[in-house]
């Protein structure tokens, strides 16, 4: 009895300070990993990060991208507030279709979802998963963001011009609805293929705190300034763009065109 007592205090104790491990994997069979603790969140690829990963303070909202190969840190900035002008850009909706199946041992409720009155796919949610401390905590500094705050003004009408209506409505309706009712454990695309999934939530591991500090030896950066900088390269290099384009096929000059009215440097 007292054996039994001691190794459900262990169990216990493992369970409440241990730290959330979240696979998932896409069409292509590539896992990628979400790890939290406490305050931080640490998104990655199959490569642990080597090539890049992302750092998300959920407390402030906080992001930033790592790129060790640059040895740079990127900082983005969000805000929740959004122009009118920016809220609707197609007819979204999300429809209750009834229990779905487990998904990595959770229970889900399946949605579908439309844009423009055209079938987008399902998605399954677990209210189960949400209710997670490490993973609700994610949901709650990510919901409300919309991820077009986090692109430069100038960038962002050539951006949705040119973006999926779907994917429109996905993000239309993880700011409304998606974020609230529980945790996106598996997208299927309109013909029932699984587009991503999770296949694996781990609540026992203890994270080496390291994995979610801010390198001190990299430079810091932003955004609008890493843009900035990208600018003042085009223009450097117009005559070069220019020249280049008059060799193009009309086809290839209009997408040369979109992209550089893209970064405010529309060549003449």
């Amino acid at each position: 009895m007292r054996l039994l007592l001691a190794t459900a205090l262990v169990t216990f104790s493992l369970a409440a300070f241990g730290d959330t491990v979240v696979d998932t994997m896409d069409s292509r069979g590539e896992i990628s990993r979400i790890s939290i603790k406490g305050d931080w969140a640490r998104f990655e690829g199959t490569d642990g990060g080597k090539d890049g990963y992302m750092l998300v303070e959920l407390k402030g909202a906080r992001f930033f991208a790592i790129a060790p190969a640059e040895r740079t840190i990127i900082e983005f900035s969000a805000q929740r507030e959004k122009k009118k002008s920016e809220q609707q850009k197609v007819e979204a909706e999300l429809k209750e279709a009834g229990d779905g199946p487990e998904v990595a041992g959770y229970a889900t409720r399946k949605y579908e979802w439309t844009a423009n009155g055209e079938s987008c796919g399902s998605i399954l949610l677990s209210r189960q998963a949400a209710g997670i401390g490490d993973i609700g905590r994610l949901l709650a500094a990510l919901g409300g963001l919309n991820p077009d705050t986090f692109i430069p003004e100038e960038m962002r009408q050539g951006f949705r011009a040119h973006r999926d209506p779907c994917e429109t409505a996905r993000i239309q309706l993880g700011d409304e609805k998606i974020s609230k009712l529980g945790f996106p454990m598996k997208i299927l695309d309109p013909k029932g293929k699984t587009i991503n999934e999770v296949v694996s939530i781990d609540t026992r591991p203890k994270l080496d705190g390291k994995l979610f500090e801010l390198p001190e030896d990299y430079s810091r950066t932003t955004v609008k300034e890493m843009m900035e900088g990208m600018r003042k390269e085009m223009e450097s290099a117009r005559d070069k763009i220019e020249q280049m384009m008059k060799d193009m096929s009309p086809e290839e000059r209009a997408q040369m065109q979109q992209m550089m009215k893209q970064f405010g440097n529309m060549p003449k």
